[in-house]
């Protein structure tokens, strides 16, 4: 034994020195990447590998699974299937990969798993017959032949189907390439025997062989020309080896292709025609004939088993020989052997062809070599037969020959369980792929490739090579990540879902798809130097364009910031895209359960409650509570969120800041006043441009670090309440206000209102006319001086002169004084509500007065306090503080006492420094100032407004006259418009009556219970359908014709109840925008606005029967019962017992219950039906006239008046659009900035109410004015 021994050693050592001579030999001319390595020095148990000889019981790879490709038998079949496919690639993309050149069976699957699914696979064509001849070996190991084995199989490859769609002639047959595989596995059985049998195997690509394996496999060169591609793997268990070989088509060449053509087979048999006349010219050989001949001269040495068998050879004149083929290519192209001998008979020389001798193939490699590559030839000519054999017609005669049912008794097979069995692979794993129709599309699909996995692994084989990979490939970990997600979700299998959630990895085409979703590209960006706030910024700009960012898109790019923010590790991206707004303001009252109309407080309640009783929603509310935050601008809010939610202050805190970033994002330097401070911070605050949420957040910030540098009392008051506290600022930077010198009513908001309308209160500042003035006037121009449809005489000239004096006294202290509030004079209050038609008298010189005659007399002369008689209206607004002042002295007011010493008083001794005082003392006493504030409180506003206005124009000269000798004025220009009534006969549509009014304000009446403000209008400028005398049946329309600059509009809240005998008040809300338009109650011509008024009206109608059915539906009789109410009870009694009792059939009961239920159901799907119709078309209407905004409005100024018809108190909200659009409340004396919610507050069964709304021109909102101070 040990001398055997010692030869095998020596017989391997020589083999393998003379593999090394041809290596290095092959290295020089073709770079070979094969060379001679050291063995490995220990096994998987760590013992040592004998050097002397192989015996098959230790790993010669132990080290094989750190090697990369990793791949199963699954993967390397379909690679196998694909590869020639990648190699005659024209795909700029893989050419671009250099896949056309390398092949993909060393290839990693990420380089080539993104173009399987779009690739048809070729098919795997093996002899099912191996008694014809073996395309099946096995042969012992030369290194260890005691127990490994080497077993090799050969098959082609290629797609019979896409052939025979390429296939039209016998002459495309041959251009059909059929490529050859050889596959080569080495088993070593010991190591097989102990395998343990879990799972499925792992195969690493190998580069370099052992010696003792090179021993074993020498026919590989993979510098044969012939080689297309290779690939060597081994398990990581069992060291078991697969060298896979994929060779050229055999007779490939374009003269081997052209013998086999109609041509050229006709040409050869009509030549040998001239030479042998047996032949029949009409009986050309078919292309099977040629491919079967050939078949046959190939296949005879295959079958030669021994040497005493004897070599058939080939007669060189042989018919058969010479008309199918080209005899001198066996010599020159196939390896045959041409021996002359001479006919011993005929003593003649005869040539015969001998095939090589191939019996000793099993020991001579070389011999092997060859064998093999003949078995390649009779493979390919089979295939070709067989694919000659399929064009043949059905009832060709052709098919009965020799040679078609030769190439036809050869059986062939599409299957890939022959790769199976050559691997050994178990029972189970051979039965599921024995059906090729159970192969998943799946298995194509770029993910499972990536992780080398068919669809029919167990979960834990997916696990088991998704770990490996990763672990092997650091790198690429995202995309198998990415692939084990795919394959859970794609499978639903749970494990694997569970498996990948406890994952903390970021998938590679995740993380692309998140940076494309941000327009990065991931293959020219280093995503490891991308910060937070470069992707912040791109993710704010992705989504500021609300129109062009559909819900998919957002929430696409939500888990693109999310995913971006785990893969950075960023706690503030992820708290970013986790508090996120709401893209809906509905939806974060939704979440808090509450109306869009609450209060903060009330917001604040709810989301507190929310907390309490629902702990798992903390997020959902803490974005909700954003939400609305941003919506409101409210700092109240914002405080209470991050007193809620304290990481809003770890990532957007003053601590976040120094003192110079923060004055840089407010734009400000450090020498800017507080006041001025605050100014910049409402300007951006309020901006509605403002589109990035954290924005807000990083204002706060800013502020509050400013406010915490500088220990500002009036910033940190403004950061706690969200408004400015008027006692820290300096007067200049704050309204005046007007102490209530004893129930004024209106009168105070009416004054700061015209104060706010900047011409109004230049007019009046600048005011300078004597009673002379207006005589020089009249004299000059000839006119007839008319205001309000009447002449004025020269007392109601005198006494408007002095009323605007009062009145120019009175701003002039609100612009000038220091004072935080200023007391109008008695003077101006008598003469705002007392009629027109009063007689006053005024103090001159000495001790004379004058009356409205323009007649001195006596100063001491009493007056009456019988001066005007006042009429009690039903309909009257009372001020709340009425009582306190009723039996008192109006000049010791207790609110005035309190404001003498501090607050400025403007009266007739005031000196208002810098006017020239033409005004003169009122002779009114206190009863008539009382009987005048009484008739205040009787009035509405509007009778107010129209005896001021009044007065104003009548102290004023016109800017011209109008035809009837109107004049017109300032007070014309800014608040007067006009409307056209016309009356149209229904008999005579030609014989219209045209009236063209003035009007200084519009009515509008809450009792007709309108939607809205603009439902309110259009009941006011409705057509009517009356009945005239002169005309009968008439349409009475009402169109503006000239628009005001200011746009006043009275809402009716006082009605008198009949039954009661008593006024009272309507606080029905009457929801109002702050900015409407006016287009459709224009005198217009616009055909496609009359078209749609038309439309709007006659949907109007229909909405009318609407509601009236629905009314009728759910409106009760006497017994409090509607009709579904009746009929349930009905159907309750015919099911009652007492019912059943009597003599009444049942069926007949049961058909009326019957009855009875489809009424029931009938109601209620009418219902629905009404409900949602309605909706729709109240929804329709509300947008008729978007497109029409010629006559746009802004509102700036809300009369409020709040309690009952008999008492209440009043303000005026106004809103100041020079500085970032704020909202005061003017409460008298007190001015306070309040929140645009209060203003916009239609909340039910609140008594605070508006009735009067005050709107400016669109363009012209630069004549509103709130704040003008110029301290003395």
């Amino acid at each position: 034994m040990p001398n055997e021994d010692n030869e095998l050693q020596k017989a391997i050592e020589n083999h393998h020195n003379q593999l090394l001579n041809q290596d290095k030999e092959n290295a020089d001319r073709n770079g070979s990447v094969i060379e001679d390595l050291p063995l490995y020095g220990t096994s998987i148990n760590q013992q040592s590998i004998p050097g002397d000889v192989d015996d098959g019981k230790h790993l010669l790879y132990p080290d094989i699974a750190t090697n990369l490709p990793l791949k199963t038998s699954d993967r390397l079949l379909d690679d196998i299937l694909c590869d020639t496919i990648f190699l005659n690639s024209t795909d700029p993309k893989v050419m671009q990969k250099g896949l056309q050149s390398r092949g993909i069976l060393k290839e990693s699957m990420l380089s080539y798993s993104t173009f399987r699914s779009s690739i048809r696979p070729n098919c795997l064509g093996s002899l099912t017959d191996q008694v014809v001849f073996q395309t099946k070996s096995e042969y012992d190991s030369i290194s260890c032949p005691k127990y490994n084995k080497i077993h090799v199989f050969q098959a082609v490859i290629f797609n019979p189907s896409l052939a025979e769609q390429q296939i039209s002639t016998f002459d495309d047959i041959v251009k059909i390439p059929i490529y050859h595989l050889k596959v080569s596995v080495k088993v070593r059985q010991e190591l097989e025997r102990l395998k343990k049998h879990v799972g499925v195997t792992q195969f690493h690509s190998l580069d370099h062989l052992h010696e003792y394996d090179r021993v074993d496999l020498s026919t590989f060169d993979s510098s044969d020309p012939n080689l297309l591609d290779y690939g060597i793997y081994v398990s990581d268990d069992t060291n078991k080896l697969i060298l896979i070989e994929i060779f050229k088509p055999e007779f490939n060449s374009p003269e081997e292709h052209e013998i086999f053509t109609a041509d050229a087979i006709k040409k050869r048999y009509n030549a040998m025609c001239v030479k042998n006349e047996s032949l029949d010219k009409n009986e050309t050989p078919s292309q099977v004939d040629c491919f079967y001949t050939l078949f046959k001269i190939f296949k005879g040495p295959l079958t030669r088993k021994s040497k005493a068998e004897p070599t058939k050879t080939i007669d060189s004149g042989n018919l058969a020989l010479n008309t199918h083929l080209n005899p001198e290519w066996l010599t020159s192209k196939y390896g045959f052997q041409a021996s002359s001998e001479i006919d011993e008979e005929t003593n003649e020389i005869f040539t015969e062809y001998v095939p090589p001798d191939m019996v000793d193939y099993v020991n001579d490699l070389e011999t092997r070599k060859i064998r093999e590559s003949f078995v390649r030839k009779c493979l390919q000519l089979i295939f070709w037969g067989q694919l000659s054999t399929s064009l043949l017609a059905p009832n060709s005669p052709l098919k009965y020959t020799k040679s078609v049912k030769g190439m036809s008794s050869l059986q062939t097979s599409f299957s890939t369980l022959p790769w199976f069995h050559l691997l050994g692979e178990s029972r189970a794993r051979i039965l599921l792929n024995s059906n090729e129709q159970t192969h998943s599309p799946l298995d194509a699909e770029p993910h499972f490739i990536n992780l080398s996995v068919s669809h029919y692994y167990t979960d834990r084989d997916i696990i088991r090579n998704y770990e490996s990979l990763s672990s092997l490939d650091p790198e690429n970990i995202g995309l198998y990540f990415d692939a084990l997600t795919y394959i859970a979700n794609r499978k639903g299998a749970y494990q694997l879902i569970a498996y990948c959630g406890k994952q903390d990895i970021i998938g590679q085409e995740a993380l692309e798809n998140a940076l494309l979703m941000f327009k990065i590209n991931p293959k020219e960006c280093n995503i490891s130097e991308l910060n937070e706030a470069t992707l912040l910024s791109i993710y704010k700009f992705e989504i500021s364009n609300k129109s062009q960012v559909t819900s998919n898109h957002l929430t696409n790019l939500k888990n693109a910031l999310r995913l971006l923010a785990k893969y950075t590790k960023s706690d503030k991206l992820k708290f970013y895209v986790d508090h996120e707004p709401y893209r809906a303001l509905s939806q974060a009252y939704d979440t808090l359960s509450i109306d869009e109309s609450v209060d903060e407080d009330i917001i604040k309640t709810a989301y507190s409650v929310k907390i309490n009783d629902s702990p798992g929603l903390k997020l959902d509310c803490d974005r909700a509570l954003y939400t609305i935050a941003i919506s409101k601008r409210s700092l109240d809010l914002f405080n209470f969120l991050t007193e809620e939610c304290p990481q809003f202050s770890n990532y957007y805190g003053p601590e976040k800041l120094d003192y110079q970033e923060a004055l840089k994002l407010l734009q400000v330097n450090e020498n800017a006043s507080d006041e001025t401070i605050l100014k910049i911070f409402k300007q951006k605050w309020f901006d509605e441009n403002v589109y990035e949420p954290d924005q807000f957040l990083i204002l706060r910030a800013a502020l509050t670090k400013i406010s915490i540098e500088r220990n500002s009392t009036l910033i940190t008051n403004f950061l706690l309440t969200g408004t400015i506290d008027p006692n820290s600022l300096p007067p200049e930077n704050w309204p005046t206000g007007i102490n209530n010198i004893g129930n004024t009513c209106y009168l105070n908001s009416l004054l700061q209102y015209y104060f706010s309308i900047a011409p109004l209160r230049r007019y009046v500042l600048e005011y300078q006319k004597t009673v002379e003035n207006f005589n020089d006037h009249l004299s000059n121009s000839g006119h007839i001086r008319r205001i309000g449809g009447r002449e004025i005489s020269r007392g109601e000239v005198e006494r408007s002169i002095q009323f605007i004096y009062q009145l120019r006294n009175l701003f002039y202290a609100m612009v000038h004084t220091r004072e935080r509030c200023v007391t109008p004079s008695k003077e101006l209050a008598y003469l705002a509500f007392a009629p027109s038609n009063v007689e006053v008298e005024f103090e001159v010189e000495g001790n004379k007065v004058v009356d409205q005659t323009g007649v001195l007399s006596d100063s001491k002369k009493e007056t009456t306090d019988d001066a005007f008689t006042t009429k009690i209206k039903d309909t009257s607004l009372i001020d709340l503080e009425m009582e306190d002042g009723l039996n008192g002295d109006v000049g010791t007011d207790a609110n005035r006492k309190k404001n003498e010493s501090n607050d400025a008083e403007v009266s007739e001794n005031e000196d208002t420094t810098g006017l020239t005082s033409p005004t003169r003392v009122a002779k009114i006493s206190s009863d008539q100032l009382e009987n005048a504030l009484e008739m205040g409180r009787q009035q509405d506003v509007t009778e107010c407004i129209g005896n001021v206005l009044f007065q104003i124009e009548s102290g004023s000269e016109p800017i011209r006259y109008d035809e009837d000798n109107e004049q017109y004025d300032l007070v014309k220009q800014l608040f007067y418009g006009t409307t056209k009534q016309s009356i149209v006969p229904l008999s005579a549509t030609n014989k219209v009556r045209t009236k063209v009014e003035r009007f200084l304000s519009l009515l509008i009446n809450i009792g007709d219970h309108p939607k809205d403000i603009y439902d309110a209008f259009d009941s006011y400028f409705k057509d009517e359908y009356l009945t005239m005398e002169e005309y009968g049946d008439v349409i009475r329309t009402v169109a503006v014709t000239t628009f005001p600059t200011i746009l006043q509009v009275q809402i009716q809240r006082v009605y008198y109840d009949r039954e009661r005998l008593m006024p009272f008040k309507s606080i029905e809300p009457l929801p109002f925008k702050e900015v409407i338009y006016m287009d459709r109650y224009a005198d217009t011509e616009n055909p496609l606005l009359l078209a749609k008024k038309k439309e709007t009206e006659e949907m109007k109608q229909k909405l009318k029967v609407m509601k009236n059915r629905q009314r009728e539906l759910l409106s009760r009789d006497d017994s409090g019962l509607t009709r579904k109410d009746a009929f349930l009870e009905s159907i309750k009694l015919l099911e009652s017992d007492t019912i059943k009792k009597t003599p009444l059939k049942i069926e007949a009961a049961n058909d009326v219950i019957k009855t009875l239920r489809n009424n029931v159901q009938n109601i209620d799907n009418e219902l629905m039906k009404l409900y949602n119709d309605i909706n729709s078309l109240e929804e329709k209407i509300s947008h008729q006239f978007d497109d029409f905004k010629e006559y746009g409005y802004s509102l700036f100024s809300v009369f409020i008046h709040r309690g009952e018809a008999s008492y209440g108190h009043y303000w005026i909200y106004i809103k100041d659009r020079n500085h970032n659009g704020i909202w005061r409340k003017y409460n008298d004396e007190t001015i306070s900035e309040v929140q645009e919610e209060e203003v916009f507050n239609f909340n039910e069964g609140n008594t605070a109410t508006p009735y009067f709304l005050v709107y400016v021109k669109q363009g012209q909102e630069g004549d509103i004015e709130p704040l003008k101070r110029i301290l003395k």
